[in-house]
């Protein structure tokens, strides 16, 4: 955030999300202290260094050109297709939950199983930075996290994020469609000593198992669903939502070369992979508008890292009015 003072725990947290490793020794440490007055200006250092570019690929930032074609994507399903796509992203999830639970929500090689245990606090502490992207959202629309009371997490994994947000709000749900991984979060929340936490599993028949919450929040989630099972989800989302609540949520929008149509989808072998998914911005733009929410922040993200100029990928913030 500008103006907000570099600290060593940001230079610790900075350079283990964008270098994927911690700071050489201490005397970087107090080097990087001493020549960035603030947190922008040390982010953008790091985020444009040689080391960051062999890591991520060159020109990560690019858009696509504003005379790119449209994605086809079908978006609506029955009912029973719906639970089956989303019994089939399921499947994957559990078996990634049971063999690299931690890989699996960031897939960074000092996550894996072998290497997790020396690496679990850094893997807890960068859900920091989702946290702070909640904060920073609300302040751009004028609103503040002392104002609301239940927030839910959608995708919630091991709680990596979830941990962050339990130290905010005073209710928080975390859904995830893997057994496995809520295992895990419940052992953290546990351990945690955070009893205000609720983690309950996402069923491929409800997809959205919260009557009502005041906040809504996911990010790198939704983009490995099948559209129709997405659009569910947020039509959900966005009835549960009450009066005056937000939602805060990334989706990839276009993808270079991606369309989908449900046939064609379940001829192949769903569930067999990791997904990647877009669903074009208008779609969800009308959904919204038709659930009574109004638009309040929208943000060209870098979700998509090593696609560039490839893809593009939303943060929405929407407001609840009615």
């Amino acid at each position: 955030m500008p103006g907000e003072p570099v600290t060593r725990e940001a230079v610790i947290l900075g350079y283990r999300m964008l270098l994927g490793r911690d700071p050489e020794n201490e005397d970087v440490i107090a080097n990087a202290l001493a020549a960035w007055p603030d947190l922008q200006s040390f982010g953008k250092a790091l985020a444009t260094c040689a080391e960051f570019g062999l890591r991520h690929g060159s020109n990560l930032h690019a858009l696509p050109s504003l005379d790119a074609g449209s994605n086809l994507v079908e978006t609506e399903a029955d009912a029973d297709t719906l639970a089956l796509m989303a019994a089939k992203v399921g499947g994957y999830w559990t078996r990634a939950g049971e063999t690299a639970p931690h890989w699996s929500v960031l897939t960074e090689e000092r996550f894996l199983p072998h290497n997790i245990a020396n690496n679990l606090e850094a893997f807890y502490a960068a859900g920091a930075w989702d946290a702070q992207v909640v904060e920073a959202t609300l302040g751009r629309i004028g609103r503040s996290v002392g104002q609301f009371r239940h927030c839910v997490d959608y995708g919630c994994g091991v709680g990596r994020v979830t941990l962050q947000l339990a130290r905010r709000f005073p209710q928080v749900t975390g859904l995830d469609i893997s057994g496995p991984h809520l295992h895990l979060a419940r052992e953290t929340f546990r351990a945690a000593g955070l009893g205000h936490v609720t983690l309950t599993q996402v069923m491929p028949e409800r997809l959205m198992p919260v009557e009502s919450c005041d906040l809504w929040f996911s990010r790198i989630v939704l983009q490995h669903c099948p559209p129709p099972v997405t659009m569910n989800i947020l039509r959900q989302a966005f009835r549960a939502l009450e009066t005056g609540g937000v939602a805060i949520f990334q989706l990839p929008v276009w993808l270079q070369g991606y369309q989908f149509d449900i046939a064609s989808y379940l001829a192949g072998t769903p569930g067999a992979d990791m997904e990647m998914h877009a669903i074009p911005q208008r779609a969800i733009l009308e959904l919204a508008d038709w659930h009574g929410l109004v638009l309040r922040d929208l943000r060209e993200d870098s979700f998509l890292i090593g696609r560039p100029g490839g893809a593009l990928s939303n943060t929405f913030t929407f407001e609840k009015l009615r």
